[in-house]
């Protein structure tokens, strides 16, 4: 089953932005491999939302935010503290792990 992830822009509104399906990703409009990446470079935390920008080898560059990253169109609860949650989790265990 496909995973739909979204970016809350000011709170308002959502926009899906990237789709994990079972032979790679979906990133603006194309199709991706974990091949495809380049760097992956994680940041924030200590009470500010953590970031994670995936560098691909085509130049683009994909950029989360836990603070406004949703799942299926739900927004995910990010801790206080730790400016992490578990949907961000997940999808910076997907780009991290060797897939084959």
């Amino acid at each position: 089953m496909d995973r739909i992830y979204s970016i809350r822009h000011f709170g308002l509104f959502s926009k899906p932005f990237l789709t994990i399906k079972n032979n790679g990703f979906i990133y603006r409009d194309n199709l991706y491999t974990h091949d495809d990446i380049k760097a992956i470079r994680t940041s924030g935390g200590r009470g500010q939302p953590l970031r994670m920008g995936v560098q691909l080898n085509d130049g683009k560059l994909i950029l989360i935010n836990a603070a406004a990253l949703e799942l299926s169109g739900v927004k995910a609860k990010t801790g206080f503290f730790s400016g992490n949650n578990v949907v961000f989790e997940e999808l910076r265990e997907y780009f991290e792990s060797p897939h084959t």
